[in-house]
Parts: structure tokens; C-alpha cells; sequence
């Protein structure tokens, strides 16, 4: 699955086009471990099908998101619902404790 790579520009079009949960993996070429988590994303996103929208932040394409919401480590989680940050994670996960993750962040909504 192709996931939306969002920058500064359109990171806030995307996270007000839908009232479904979005997950953003920030990420950066550089970052063995964020470069290991864009395919891992991917493949859990398959299973979320529409129930959940993923996307990747390029972390060089989004200085103003880094700094808006305080990403110090790659990768980084941001879980939004209704555009409103609900949730925050950091690091190199399986994609067994990805889901567990995501699904524990959507209990809470």
C-alpha cells in the first residue's frame, strides 16, 4: 500500500479531510530505524483498511510540524482523532507491537 507522504504544506489539509482516526509516521532517509518503519507502517495499514488513514511525515519536508509537536526521535507515532493529537510513540516496533500500539491509542478515543 502507497501511503501519502505529507510536508508542512499539506499535513493540515489531510488531518481535517477525514473524522477518521489518522496515524502520522514521521521519518527521514537518513534514520535506518524510521526507514525500517515506513514498510512495517505499510504493511499494518493494509489491515486497517479505511477504518484508519496512515500516512508518512517527511521529517526534512516538515521543519514546522517537528517543531510544532515537539519530535525529538525517529520514528515517531502521532496518532490524531478529528485532527486533535490524541496520542504519541516513539521507535523501531514489530509490526505485532505496532498494532498493539494503535489498537491501545484507539481504545482511548
Amino acid at each position: 500500500m502507497k501511503l501519502a507522504e505529507l510536508t508542512d504544506a499539506t499535513l493540515k489539509a489531510f488531518l481535517t479531510a477525514s473524522s477518521a482516526p489518522t496515524v502520522l509516521t514521521f521519518h527521514a532517509t537518513w534514520s535506518k530505524p524510521a526507514r525500517t518503519m515506513v514498510s512495517v507502517v505499510s504493511e499494518v495499514a493494509v489491515s486497517y483498511d479505511e477504518m484508519v488513514r496512515f500516512a508518512l511525515v517527511n521529517a526534512e519536508a516538515a521543519q514546522d510540524a517537528i517543531n510544532r509537536y515537539g519530535i525529538l526521535n525517529l520514528p515517531t507515532y502521532l496518532v490524531f482523532k478529528n485532527g486533535k493529537l490524541a496520542d504519541r510513540f516513539i521507535g523501531l516496533l514489530t509490526k505485532e507491537k505496532l498494532v498493539e500500539r494503535i489498537e491501545k491509542s484507539l481504545a482511548s478515543l
